[in-house]
């Protein structure tokens, strides 16, 4: 039931694939168990700054009446030198409609789009290959 589950676009509309909403409804709440948000939490156990590994990924959807709706997907990577901390690095906002990247800073729809694409790509081949453990947060 919960691969069948519907997740929406609202503000943006992005080339959002099939597989990247079966990886996110598999860590939905099934009924009737369904909180107003989940924020789903992505991350590499040995992505470290000085070794580097795979970006962290935050995933935040909303319930609504008819369906889940993302509202954004963040990317984060280790920044600075000599002290680096984890920053966003890609974040695409649906309930704020925007995309945005540490290196060209806000971006168009038709560029923006493009990058997400390829994000998306690297994602779920990321998920195929098991780099994650996937941590979920159920908002009240």
């Amino acid at each position: 039931m919960k691969e069948n589950m519907t997740v929406h676009q609202s503000g943006l509309h992005l080339p959002v694939s099939r597989a990247f909403i079966k990886i996110i409804t598999k860590y939905l709440p099934p009924p009737p168990l369904i909180p107003p948000a989940v924020t789903l939490n992505f991350r590499d156990q040995k992505y470290s700054a000085e070794s580097g590994g795979f970006h962290p990924v935050e995933i935040r959807l909303t319930r609504h009446a008819d369906g889940w709706y993302f509202d954004y997907v963040t990317d984060f990577s280790y920044m600075g030198h000599p002290w680096p901390e984890l920053e966003k690095e890609f974040d695409v906002c649906w309930s704020q409609r925007y995309i945005w990247h540490t290196l060209t800073g806000d971006t168009d729809a038709e560029e923006g789009g493009a990058l997400f694409e390829l994000w998306q790509r690297n994602f779920i081949r990321y998920c195929r290959m098991k780099i994650y453990t996937v941590t979920v947060q159920q908002e009240c």
